[in-house]
C-alpha cells in the first residue's frame, strides 16, 4: 500500500484524491492546503483523509511515501525539492517548473 499526500487542493487536486483513491494500492493519507474551506470539502467527501495547512507536515510524516503537487506551477518546484530532500516519490502535475529567462548578452 502506498502513502501518499495530496499538496494543493484547488483546481486539479481533488481530482488526484478521486482518483489515487480509486487504486487498491493506494491510500491518500492526507490533502495539504491553506485554505481550510477546500480542505474540509474534502475531508467531508472522502473521511478518514487528514487535512493539513503546513507543507513541513507532510515531508516530515514518515508514513507518507509519496506526494503529488497540483499547485499553481509556480509553487511546483520548491515543494517538489523538498519533498524528494525527504526521500518521497513525487509526482508533479505539468508543467513541472516555470521557467525565469534571462538576457543574453549580444
Amino acid at each position: 500500500m502506498l502513502n501518499i499526500a495530496v499538496v494543493g487542493c484547488g483546481y486539479w487536486g481533488p481530482n488526484l484524491v478521486r482518483n489515487f483513491r480509486s487504486l487498491h494500492d493506494c491510500r491518500v493519507k492526507a490533502v495539504c492546503d491553506l485554505d481550510g474551506d477546500r480542505l474540509s470539502h474534502l475531508v467531508e467527501l472522502y473521511p478518514g483523509v487528514e487535512a493539513v495547512t503546513d507543507f513541513g507536515r507532510v515531508v516530515e510524516d514518515g508514513e507518507v511515501q509519496a506526494v503529488a503537487v497540483a499547485t499553481p506551477v509556480r509553487f511546483h518546484y520548491e515543494l517538489a525539492r523538498e519533498a524528494l530532500a525527504a526521500g518521497k516519490h513525487v509526482f508533479i502535475e505539468k508543467p513541472m517548473a516555470s521557467q525565469r529567462r534571462t538576457s543574453v548578452a549580444s
